[in-house]
């Protein structure tokens, strides 16, 4: 759990949320190549933040990523990103 919570650290001071979700879906992945007991590697994040007013997907995307930089060097491996901004997210 110590991954899910400095994603959600970093997200909370990053991108002020409205809304967030961090789900680890590592288990998902047993049986996969480099598969890793106990080892947190990938996840889905939704974000709800009015930070992505004016953005396109690819450009939300990068920001997402790079506020995580420092979990992929570590064994951060794989990441399903969904962002809204509160107006699109009441329309899903």
């Amino acid at each position: 759990m110590k991954r899910k919570n400095n994603i959600e650290n970093l997200i909370l001071k990053k991108f002020r949320p409205d809304f967030f979700s961090v789900i680890d879906v590592s288990e998902q992945h047993r049986g996969h190549q480099n598969f890793r007991e106990g080892v947190e590697s990938h996840f889905e994040i939704t974000i709800v933040s009015e930070k992505f007013k004016s953005l396109n997907r690819i450009e939300r995307h990068r920001m997402v990523n790079q506020s995580l930089k420092e979990e992929f060097l570590l064994d951060l491996h794989s990441v399903i990103i969904k962002t809204f901004t509160k107006e699109e997210f009441k329309n899903t």
